[in-house]
């Protein structure tokens, strides 16, 4: 069931968020937002699912690249709250799991896998990238307080997720970037010291090449009687070679 859709464009770029009732649901608005505005011979290329990192809700990272980009920690980022955020208190974002958080509400995405990235509670966190179609999850967003903020290095802005105190603590979202050129960077703004989100299951979309054509009964039988006959005429030229005096 979809409870949000909102959809924020600036020149090329169009920025979709879509509000989701479960992990499931989300994949679902996925599948469903991509073959609306692709079609039916694309799919999702999901290329950054952070289960190839160590979670760790005491060290985190300032930089770190990834298989869809590199994330940093924007310039005039503040560190969680010193005594209200339950992260690292600097300014820094982490990997975290079900079993390493100190966070209630943000959680794994991927089918089988238990990481994602956690905002930590700073107030700026960038994603630099080369793509074009940019496709993945947020969860618990704006229930501490906080406003997100989502801006494209072209100036296309969108804050549509559920405002406080509307916003519940384990909401999901599935969010689409698109644009006629590569992105460049996605940043992830927050007003509050005290209110973070979870990132999971980065990909692209992309149009799969069609399978090799596979060969007609016919072809087949032609093709068989051409191999018959050049063993033949190879048998007839030895024979003919052994016969010789």
């Amino acid at each position: 069931m979809l409870f949000l859709s909102f959809a924020a464009s600036a020149g090329a770029t169009t920025i979709t968020i879509m509000s989701a009732s479960s992990v499931a649901n989300a994949d679902a608005e996925e599948s469903a937002w991509i073959l609306s505005n692709f079609g039916s011979n694309f799919n999702a290329d999901i290329l950054e699912t952070f289960e190839g990192f160590t979670a760790s809700d005491q060290t985190g990272y300032s930089n770190l690249s990834t298989g869809v980009g590199t994330f940093s920690v924007t310039a005039a980022s503040q560190p969680g709250d010193p005594t209200q955020s339950n992260g690292t208190k600097k300014d820094q974002f982490t990997i975290l799991d079900s079993g390493d958080t100190p966070f209630s509400g943000r959680y794994n995405t991927t089918p089988g896998g238990n990481n994602w990235l956690d905002s930590n509670d700073i107030t700026g966190l960038q994603l630099t990238t080369s793509l074009d179609s940019l496709i993945f999850m947020v969860t618990d967003v704006n229930d501490c307080g906080g406003t997100l903020t989502i801006k494209t290095a072209d100036g296309t802005i969108s804050s549509a997720f559920a405002p406080y105190p509307t916003a519940k603590d384990g909401n999901i979202y599935f969010v689409a970037i698109t644009s006629s050129s590569p992105i460049g960077y996605v940043k992830f703004l927050n007003n509050s010291t005290n209110d973070g989100f979870g990132l999971d299951d980065f990909g692209t979309v992309v149009d799969p090449p069609p399978p090799a054509p596979t060969p007609e009964p016919g072809t087949l039988s032609v093709v068989g009687i051409g191999l018959v006959g050049i063993a033949l005429v190879r048998k007839y030229r030895t024979s003919r070679s052994g016969a010789r005096v």
